[in-house]
């Protein structure tokens, strides 16, 4: 009789051993804590860069030359017997501008003549050369509208798009 319950027993226990060790919530909880660990190492690296921009707003709070050098480049104050010029500063680039001409017989762009196969190839050429350029599109009243309708497309899909369109009357 003892025999038996000690067999039950043992079995009763191997059988929850084995259970647990092959159930599938326990690959999931390797995974969780697989997840875990690096959510933790991102936390600690986000909270080390959290007190670094603490330091530099200190810094940038409490340093008595950074709130001389605001002053003198907000108000441009000056030092007693200290002279300061100041340059005024040019508008910027100039913007270029480009003529695209549209007629029935073909296309001039920048002042040549070029085929429709070639303008998507010069548009881009035209970006990259003169990246501030200002594309002015001019169409003559004898191109048909599927031409024009290319033209259209390819000008407004090229980085100098979508352009300035003029119809000729």
């Amino acid at each position: 009789m003892r025999l038996a319950i000690m067999l039950v027993f043992v079995t009763v226990v191997c059988g929850l051993v084995y259970f647990v060790l092959t159930h599938p919530s326990l690959d999931r909880l390797q995974e969780l804590e697989t997840e875990l660990s690096h959510l933790e190492a991102q936390n600690q690296e986000l909270a080390d860069r959290n007190a670094e921009l603490e330091r530099q707003i200190l810094a940038l709070r409490d340093d008595p030359r950074l709130a001389e050098r605001r002053a003198r480049e907000s108000v441009g104050m000056a030092r007693p017997h200290e002279l300061i010029f100041q340059f005024d500063e040019e508008d910027g680039p100039t913007s270029i501008l480009v003529h695209l001409e549209v007629r029935a017989q073909g296309l001039e762009l920048a002042g040549e003549e070029i085929e429709m196969a070639q303008l998507e190839d010069r548009l881009a050429g035209l970006a990259e050369e003169l990246p501030g350029a200002e594309l002015r599109v001019r169409v003559d009243e004898s191109v048909g509208p599927i031409e024009r309708q290319r033209v259209v497309d390819i000008v407004e899909a090229s980085r100098l798009g979508p352009g300035k369109w003029e119809d000729e009357g």
